[in-house]
């Protein structure tokens, strides 16, 4: 996930929120959601739930530990990411292919598997997280976690019947210098989708999905938004702009069918700079609606862009949970 914008543009997205807040039916568009959030004690983790969480664990570790910081800089600890999530998907039972992404003078890849839909293939639902990280810092969170849970959907999914075609996508250079770039992977990738005329129903961006706590003030939010959301960091979230709010609605409606994790949704007015902070921004700028899944970041993870974002900080158990959600949430929604 890159930085955050300017002081400037997170005023102009405070007095935004703040409008659209404040005019009639401001809670409805950006703060009412479907379904309700789960509360209570989560049961435990059955032995399919333990060995997911293992692979979750391995995948973050491999990428973060193994790997270490994967960017522009070190480009053979990026190609040994694309060649580890290549062979996840394959030992996951795809056949997994790579997309060539220029960058200067070097050329990167986009990893993408396919799950080709039925009776409405020509509709397509992407699901993408990027395995690029800032350096200095070895992303456990930011973003192998992303990934992680990316393969393991991928996995998980293996056997269900889709009327849409689902594309789940590892992407390369998310992060700065490349953010809006040329060399962005999910943006070359968006551009394609828009060349060729694809029916892009939907895309969910998987940024930073580890970091969880139930203490007291662990989660922060740009004000006002502290007003309205609960100040423990045991929650997914679910982020959007005005132009999206269908799509969001349809996944956290889903998601909480089946979550046993808690979810809060954000509907926000594009001026709220913090809220294009990853992938789904290139699809965006192609037209096309699209989402952030996220546990929000710096605005709850004190490691975030740091060295201490390393893979023993994270939460795989509810890692675990959130991506038995989501297998749910993206079978009903890849068959509507």
């Amino acid at each position: 996930m890159k930085r955050r914008r300017s002081p400037l543009a997170t005023v102009l997205g405070v007095i935004g929120c703040v409008f659209v807040l404040v005019l009639g039916g401001g809670y409805w568009l950006m703060l009412h959601m479907p379904g309700t959030s789960f509360h209570g004690d989560p049961p435990p983790l059955g032995a399919e739930g333990e060995l997911l969480r293992e692979r979750l664990q391995r995948h973050v570790r491999a990428l973060s530990d193994d790997i270490g910081e994967r960017h522009y800089w070190r480009p053979e600890a990026l190609e040994a990411a694309a060649d580890y999530i290549e062979g996840a998907l394959a030992e996951a039972g795809h056949r997994p292919r790579r997309q060539e992404v220029p960058a200067g003078s070097r050329v990167f890849h986009n990893i993408e598997v396919v799950f080709p839909g039925a009776d409405r293939a020509d509709e397509v639902l992407v699901v993408g997280a990027h395995y690029d990280t800032v350096r200095g810092s070895p992303g456990a969170d930011d973003n192998a976690s992303g990934v992680a849970v990316l393969i393991e959907l991928a996995r998980l999914l293996q056997e269900a019947e889709l009327d849409r075609s689902l594309r789940l996508v590892a992407f390369v250079n998310e992060e700065a210098p490349f953010f809006g770039s040329d060399a962005m992977g999910s943006l070359h990738y968006a551009r394609q989708a828009k060349a060729e005329g694809w029916n892009v129903v939907g895309m969910i961006s998987l940024e930073m999905l580890g970091y969880y706590s139930d203490e007291p003030d662990s989660q922060f939010y740009p004000f006002p938004l502290d007003l309205f959301y609960p100040d423990r960091g045991n929650f997914l979230a679910f982020v959007t702009h005005l132009g999206s709010r269908r799509l969001l609605h349809q996944a956290i409606g889903e998601f909480r069918r089946h979550a046993t994790v808690p979810s809060e949704g954000l509907v926000a007015p594009p001026q709220m700079g913090d809220i294009h902070r990853s992938d789904h921004w290139a699809f965006w700028e192609m037209g096309f609606p699209a989402m952030m899944l996220t546990d929000t970041a710096n605005f709850r993870n004190p490691h975030y862009h740091r060295p201490s974002d390393t893979h023993e900080r994270l939460d795989y158990v509810t890692m675990a949970r959130v991506a038995e959600a989501l297998a749910h949430m993206l079978e009903s929604m890849a068959q509507r």
